[in-house]
């Protein structure tokens, strides 16, 4: 039975290609994108899980008092030894303190230096931080780890290092001023983890350090890369730390405001989605792809169902012949099924195949680390079966069903006798669907790309473009690299600073104005700057004048919104005042009008900016107008003089920029490209409907034009259906689109609104898309010879 069944099938799909292959093509892509959705989402659920411990883990984190609360990720240096010697249900707790950018030199055989330069990779830690995460010693010692200038490494770095020679041992200096030697390699980090640190250098290292070491205990303040791990004993909830912390609030506060810091602790595995404490992968951006992904299923699904009811009205007189010939309505139902099944079938290996071709050009456009390993094959092949299944059911339940219940008698006298009503209203909701979930799309899609491009192209406050930033390594050389930077034809200003106006890092300290006893309860955004800055970023002056050259603090530069906080009436009112920014005392001599300091996402903060030389870690250059190229590489060789043995790294602002919208941009790629593989999975069902509808309307049309009907009737017979389908999807789309993406858009403080534009385009768009894919079969019926549409089969 089984083989006559996989006959008689094969032989219908040979007979039906334009059916068979449509179908394919709109399940496969769906399946495709799914199973790359599915992978990025089991990508992002399963960070940091790997640890045996993970579900013991939490980490310190806390809210520094502003006008609210500021969230912050770090932690004080001093709050893993308190912990251990404070709360009794503490099993372990670990410093570590990761940073940013570090350059590695290593002596080659040559005598020379290769030099690397390391994004995130270096931290230092505690030797309990291996009791806590899961990191494999392969060689060497952990209690090597206690001792200061030590440092345990990965595998892979050792590999790239000191190649196939033994590590242990070894020498590597970091920032051309600490020398540490190898105690262990560890075994490689697996891509699913947010801790990605490969160089753990000994916490007493830092600890001894006589720059570093200053302060080292002191509860004054943290870095946000200080993160202090907590490993509960077993049987105690992570709500038990809540008093704790909150004791810890108040016995250790900052030494000069007793309650600007607030201390809680987080479940390590949460912070992977904490946009505030964590990593910023936010679990409403997996809802939304797990979202279209349903949409994408249910496009292809609705197309098979929609194109299978309406040819199974053309095989009216086979179903009448098989069920006089003694078939039962349960055999043509599952035959059927089997039908469906095939298509699904093969649909699913094309699937599986377009997903792993598109898989590294994914990685590459969402800047991802999604590997198809032996785990996420299996989780696959499980998500691949059930889908199978599904898309069986779903998609072949309703056509088997109708045609198995097909009059034998009614349905061999011709398909035109037929009863049809009930299969139409069901392909016009289907087909009204289809048009929803695209319209919801395009919406989606329009206000992505508005918010982004506000943010590209809205005014920061401050000149972004044909700035260069580099790297100062050490104060000895800056004001010699400044002096030899203005000299270059192509260089039009250069300033010495703490960092650009707007950056991911800033240094946020206490307040107190015009000698007040108590300081303000918020903290000001402190940015040591030249005399050259306002004038290289193109910054104004609301009062007031700019500061005088000087290497040390004697006068202060503030922002309006600084002005706003301290309620004072104008700017030129906090002129001459006194104010104290940390622990320096100075006058303010002029108010520098607002720009954005932080992404969109984030108010502008108060800013304080002062000649503090020591506090300059960036050399912003201006470049004139024309080819910048020639005057690049003068720069890179100018820099390169002073600083031999440091790597050379440039940075254009307008990139910088750019890695604030980084989320967004990852979404509106994703929404982009799975928005028009919707759509063109809608198309296909409504080519392959139209082509049917077409040819049911044949005498119908050939009758028309005899009696006279113009093309553009015949046109707006086919039309006008799909017309009304539109609009009724457009009413049900347009507020669901506009519901998810004004609650999408509330997490930026300075955003776009909704204009009646967006819906326009919806609208617009769905019209040209259906009169793209159903105008070639209608002006292709319009045009036929009515002599051949009325011939007698």
């Amino acid at each position: 039975m089984f083989q006559n069944y996989f006959k008689l099938i094969t032989r219908k799909l040979a007979k039906h290609r334009d059916y068979a292959l449509l179908n394919i093509l709109g399940l496969s892509l769906s399946i495709g994108c799914s199973i790359l959705i599915f992978a990025l989402i089991q990508h992002h659920t399963n960070f940091d899980t790997y640890h045996q411990k993970a579900e013991r883990t939490m980490r310190v984190v806390m809210d520094v008092k502003t006008d609210g609360f500021f969230p912050f990720p770090g932690a004080p240096s001093p709050m893993a030894n308190a912990l251990r010697e404070e709360c009794a249900f503490v099993e372990k707790a670990a410093m570590v303190s990761g940073e940013d950018e570090v350059l590695i030199s290593i002596e080659n055989a040559k005598g020379g230096k290769d030099k690397y330069k390391e994004q995130a990779k270096f931290a230092w830690v505690e030797p309990t931080y291996f009791d806590i995460l899961d990191l494999p010693l392969l060689h060497g010692d952990l209690r090597g780890l206690e001792q200061p200038n030590t440092v345990l490494i990965t595998e892979k770095l050792a590999l790239k290092y000191f190649g196939n020679s033994n590590a242990l041992g070894k020498m590597l200096r970091k920032d051309n001023r600490t020398d540490l030697r190898v105690a262990g390699v560890v075994q490689d980090l697996p891509h699913n983890t947010d801790y990605k640190h490969e160089i753990l250098a000994s916490w007493a290292t830092l600890k001894h350090d006589s720059i570093t070491g200053i302060g080292f205990d002191s509860w004054a303040g943290a870095r946000g890369g200080t993160h202090c791990f907590v490993l509960l004993k077993e049987g105690h909830a992570f709500a038990e730390m809540n008093p704790v912390m909150a004791r810890f609030s108040k016995d250790h506060p900052h030494p000069e405001v007793k309650d600007l810091f607030n201390y809680k602790a987080m479940p390590m595995l949460g912070l992977h989605f904490d946009k505030n404490y964590g990593f910023g992968i936010d679990k409403k951006f997996l809802w939304a792809l797990g979202m279209i992904g349903l949409f994408l299923i249910f496009t292809a699904c609705f197309n098979f169902v929609n194109m299978a009811t309406a040819q199974a009205l053309t095989r009216g007189r086979e179903v009448g012949v098989r069920k006089a010939l003694g078939s039962t309505s349960g055999q043509l139902f599952w035959q059927f099924i089997a039908e469906t099944g095939l298509i699904v079938a093969v649909s699913i290996l094309v699937g599986v195949v377009l997903a792993a071709l598109v898989q590294p050009y994914l990685n590459t456009w969402l800047k991802q680390d999604i590997i198809f390993d032996s785990r996420l094959y299996l989780l696959l092949a499980g998500f691949t079966l059930v889908l199978g299944i599904l898309l069986t059911f779903l998609a072949g339940f309703y056509p088997g069903l109708m045609q198995a219940r097909f009059n034998p008698i009614i349905s061999m006298k011709g398909m035109g006798e037929m009863p049809k009503s009930g299969t139409y209203s069901l392909r016009r909701i289907l087909v009204t669907t289809q048009f929803g979930i695209s319209q919801v799309l395009i919406i989606s899609a329009a206000v992505i790309t508005g918010q982004i491009h506000y943010a590209q192209n809205a005014d920061w406050g401050f000149r972004p473009g044909a700035i260069v930033n580099l790297q100062i390594p050490d104060q000895a050389n800056m004001k010699t690299l400044q002096t030899q930077l203005l000299q270059i034809a192509g260089v039009k200003n250069v300033s010495l600073c703490y960092q650009a106006p707007a950056a991911s890092a800033n240094s946020q300290t206490g307040i107190v104005y015009n000698n007040r006893p108590e300081p303000e309860q918020w903290v000001v955004n402190d940015k040591p700057i030249d005399a050259r800055y306002l004038e290289t970023f193109d910054l104004k002056l609301a009062a007031g004048r700019n500061l005088q050259a000087s290497d040390t603090v004697r006068e202060f530069l503030v922002n309006e919104t600084f002005v706003k906080k301290l309620n004072l009436a104008s700017p030129e009112e906090i002129l001459n005042k006194n104010i104290q920014v940390g622990d320096f005392k100075a006058p303010v001599v002029g108010v520098v009008r607002d720009f954005h300091n932080w992404s969109f996402e984030q108010e502008i903060s108060a800013i304080a900016f002062s000649t503090y030389a020591p506090g300059y870690y960036t050399c912003a250059v201006q470049l004139s107008p024309g080819n910048p190229a020639p005057t690049l590489a003068q720069i890179q060789q100018t820099w390169e003089k002073l600083y031999p043995d440091h790597y050379y790294e440039q940075r254009f602002m307008d990139e910088e920029l750019g890695e604030f919208l980084e989320t967004e941009t990852m979404l509106l790629r994703l929404i982009r490209i799975f928005a028009s593989i919707a759509i063109l999975i809608g198309c296909l069902g409504l080519y392959g409907l139209a082509a049917f509808m077409v040819a049911q309307k044949r005498k119908e049309v050939g009758i028309r034009k005899t009696l006279g009907a113009s093309i553009a009737g015949i046109l707006w017979l086919f039309g006008k259906e799909y017309l009304r389908l539109i609009l009724i999807a457009f009413v049900v789309a347009a507020p669901l689109a506009w519901w998810a993406m004004n609650a999408w858009l509330e997490d930026y403080v300075y955003r776009i609104s909704i204009g009646l534009g967006v819906f326009a385009l919806s609208l617009l768009s769905t019209f040209a898309i259906a009169a793209l894919t159903v105008g070639f079969q209608s002006v292709k019926a319009a045009l036929a010879n009515p002599v051949k549409s009325l011939r007698s089969e």
